[in-house]
């Protein structure tokens, strides 16, 4: 989940609306440059295939979709997570993306637009604040579970409008969902719990390392090279497994074949990313990442590199590094967990 523009976690400057001006606008600057990063699928072109899960949910799990998206003409295959919701009062199935980049659950505004016009009573569940709206309704997964919050930031602008039925991708469940909880997300099958806590037997299955959530973003350590770096993990849009400011790192972990170079635009200039086949094995505490057929990436773009310096930050690693491990987000106990 990297590589493009995230401004203060949520949306591209272009796409920033009054909205989460008045709400965000006090945020430090720095946060901004992780958005040369991680990326988001606000910032992907939203016109491709979601891809199906086949596994049977279980009764506390909750089955989600990987959705591709497009960015700067590259195809990201597991570009977001989409995890099936149903509102109150509404009979039919919609889908939310999980962004951890953000710490709000939002509905995007055309879409609640058509909603409501399917539903004229709900309209009397939408607040108008101080420049920007908020709709109260009930968010249920697909294992009944509630959602944690009741309440959607409107963003404006943005979603789909046309008929009710033509549609199902309504908006984003934020870091809020997590707070305080635990999240496992397994890949492999395509699902994932939220919970208060595991059993014992359950946490045994698991390796751990200790985990920061702070700013919204997830900082653990990466193993590499035999040294430990710090790293951020994006559950967002990614187009590259790995990418890097440290030089070193980028020449320890990669070989000089197949390379190739990528030209991304971010807050108005070109980002140039360098990347070759990683060829030393990578871990998070005692499990080694796959590593066939992945890329790392390396920039040394000023902005980039200054901001994460300052976090002693190396990169951002995604979700493609996973696709055969399950992970635990432990926000109770402060850890990381990987199988």
């Amino acid at each position: 989940m990297l590589v493009s523009i995230k401004a203060l976690y949520f949306v591209k400057d272009k796409l920033i609306n009054q909205t989460f001006n008045v709400m965000i606008k006090h945020l430090p600057f720095k946060f901004f440059v992780y958005s040369i990063l991680i990326s988001l699928v606000f910032a992907c072109k939203n016109d491709t295939k979601i891809v199906e899960n086949k596994y049977e949910i279980g009764a506390d799990t909750i089955n989600f979709q990987w959705q591709k998206l497009k960015q700067g003409g590259i195809t990201i295959n597991h570009g977001a997570i989409l995890i099936p919701v149903k509102l109150e009062g509404i009979d039919k199935t919609f889908k939310m993306q999980l962004d951890l980049g953000i710490n709000h659950n939002v509905i995007y505004g055309d879409t609640l637009a058509a909603i409501t016009s399917a539903y004229p009573e709900l309209q009397n569940n939408i607040q108008h604040r101080d420049g920007y709206e908020v709709f109260y309704n009930r968010i249920q997964f697909s294992n009944h579970q509630l959602a944690k919050e009741d309440s959607l930031l409107v963003r404006e602008n943005f979603g789909k409008s046309e008929n009710l039925k033509d549609f199902d991708i309504i908006g984003t469940l934020g870091a809020n969902e997590i707070k305080n909880k635990i999240l496992l997300i397994d890949f492999r099958s395509q699902q994932l719990v939220i919970t208060n806590k595991l059993e014992d037997w359950e946490e045994d299955t698991f390796s751990f390392t200790p985990l920061s959530f702070k700013n919204n973003q997830l900082y653990l350590d990466l193993i590499a090279a035999g040294n430990k770096h710090a790293f951020v993990y994006s559950t967002q849009a990614s187009l590259f497994p790995l990418a890097t400011i440290d030089a070193n790192l980028f020449k320890n972990i990669t070989e000089a074949k197949n390379s190739e170079t990528k030209q991304l635009k971010s807050w108005g200039e070109e980002i140039s990313f360098a990347g070759s086949d990683i060829t030393t094995k990578i871990r998070i505490a005692n499990v080694n990442l796959p590593i066939n057929n992945k890329k790392a990436f390396f920039t040394d773009a000023k902005k980039v590199s200054e901001v994460l310096k300052t976090e002693n930050i190396k990169g951002v690693i995604g979700s493609d590094l996973f696709m055969n491990n399950t992970i635990m987000i432990d926000l109770v106990n402060n850890r990381f967990g990987i199988k």
